[in-house]
């Protein structure tokens, strides 16, 4: 056999061999085509839908590393460098914050107030706002959102979202940012259950709140407590987990008792109910004071007035938890000592905190509590001002709720630029800042950390007392370091 043909040979039955992978490099190209499905099924196609919800006419920069992923399929990723375009794709980012929230549905002053303090405690700071911040109006519609949820990813490479503000908003926020693989703050409470790692949440948290009062109940040994709700109550979270932990502490609750606000018919009657006014096995007992009755008003020669006789009430509940706003809770408060209900402890809610609660003053509110997740207004963070009534613990007028939303918004903003802020990250990995992001030095947030390993937000809570006309500050719970007791008054 000629030598030319024998090597030509040797040539043919060897290549197969040296172009073979090893094991190893097998190994590594499966592991890398199945991400490459898992990444293409959810995120890749995540994005080409969102790019669907951009307005007509909307361009895209030629330069975008997003481009690609539109034209891709399924099958690509058997494809050489398929893998390194999506993980490009998902990693660049232009160090900005998109801020989405429903400016025109909000209350003028609230989105006025929003905006100014934000730009103000920006500009303190060093910073440009139109540099670092995209500004979009949700208008509180799914489908406005998504548009400008679309148009802050694709045209403007935001490396963070924040909204979710309505309840109505936060799950499809949600949803997307897991599907994206792009950090979200969510202006609103956890759900339960765990959090995708690429959502925060930085409303208060219900539990910690209702945690406030559970601990105050076991403390003072209550071992009975009746709920009293508002029909199509927003507090629905809170009651459930103050039910929930007063049954772990083996409290007894009664309720929760739902009543028509506009109806004072229906409190009256779950408050007979509660206090055993009319109870069958009182009949001999409401007889006798009939009787009584009768003769007193013999002798004095005025007429008996039956409707007037009421039994004295029968206390068995060591508190009741009214889940209601303050002029509720006077009203019920006034049917209470109607019935003799006196010096009963009544527990609350933070919807409890306005100066309208104090004042007049009310014997039969002193000593009641309430929790909330803000201190003192007198020492609010970001430079935040607002005008006090009655020292520091209530805004004026409907101020408060504005100081709320704006709190919410700067701790959010403040975690984000965090996190932006320095070394370039990818920006499915900015996760990993927020998770570690600190508030600032004056911040009501608790603990070293904006967000708790659940990712939901630091918050702390405070228990109030009610005084006459006043009200103090009893303890604060710090969920890392527990309570500490910031006054002396005891209700």
């Amino acid at each position: 056999m000629p030598v030319r043909f024998m090597l030509l040979l040797i040539a043919c039955l060897s290549w197969p061999l040296w172009a073979q992978p090893n094991a190893a490099e097998q190994s590594a190209v499966s592991d890398d085509n199945e991400l490459c499905s898992k990444l293409f099924s959810r995120t890749v196609v995540a994005f080409q839908e969102l790019y669907r919800k951009m307005p007509p006419g909307a361009a895209v920069s030629p330069q975008s590393p997003l481009l690609p992923l539109l034209g891709l399929k399924a099958d690509a990723c058997h494809q050489p460098g398929t893998m390194e375009m999506i993980e490009r794709a998902l990693s660049q980012h232009n160090g900005k914050v998109a801020l989405l929230l429903p400016f025109s549905k909000m209350p003028k002053i609230a989105g006025q107030l929003v905006l100014r303090s934000v730009h103000e405690w920006m500009q303190s700071k060093g910073m440009t706002p139109g540099r670092l911040i995209i500004w979009r109006d949700t208008e509180g519609n799914r489908e406005k959102f998504e548009r400008q949820l679309a148009q802050s990813i694709w045209q403007h490479g935001a490396s963070i979202i924040i909204g979710g503000l309505f309840q109505s908003e936060a799950p499809y926020l949600t949803q997307w940012a897991d599907r994206l693989r792009v950090p979200a703050i969510i202006l609103n409470r956890k759900p339960e259950g765990p959090a995708s790692k690429y959502t925060f949440y930085m409303g208060p948290d219900y539990r910690l709140l209702a945690s406030g009062l559970t601990r105050y109940a076991l403390g003072r040994n209550m071992k009975r407590i009746a709920i009293m709700a508002p029909q199509f109550t927003r507090d629905e979270p809170l009651i459930a987990a103050f039910r929930a932990q007063a049954r772990h502490l083996q409290i007894q609750v009664i309720g929760p008792l739902i009543y028509n606000p506009a109806d004072f018919s229906s409190i009256d009657a779950h408050v007979r109910k509660l206090f055993h006014i009319d109870d069958e096995s009182r009949n001999q007992e409401l007889l006798d004071l009939v009787n009584k009755s009768k003769m007193e008003a013999s002798q004095l020669g005025v007429p008996f007035d039956a409707k007037s006789l009421v039994l004295p009430p029968i206390i068995d509940v060591d508190a009741i938890l009214i889940a209601d706003h303050f002029k509720n809770v006077r009203h019920l408060n006034k049917t209470l000592a109607y019935y003799g209900v006196r010096r009963v402890p009544l527990l609350g809610i933070p919807r409890w905190r306005a100066y309208e609660l104090v004042d007049p003053p009310d014997e039969n509110l002193v000593g009641s509590v309430f929790v909330d997740y803000l201190g003192s207004y007198k020492q609010l963070p970001y430079g935040i001002q607002v005008p006090t009534v009655d020292k520091e613990y209530f805004a004026e007028g409907s101020l408060a709720g504005t100081v709320d939303m704006r709190l919410v918004v700067h701790h959010a903003l403040f975690s984000a630029l965090q996190a932006v802020a320095g070394p370039r990250h990818p920006r499915y990995a900015l996760y990993k800042k927020l998770e570690t992001s600190s508030g600032p030095r004056e911040s009501f947030l608790s603990g070293p950390h904006i967000f708790r390993a659940d990712h939901s937000a630091n918050w702390p809570s405070f228990l109030f007392g009610v005084g006459s006309g006043s009200i103090s500050i009893l303890q604060t719970w710090n969920p890392l370091a527990g309570p500490s007791r910031t006054s002396s008054t005891r209700p």
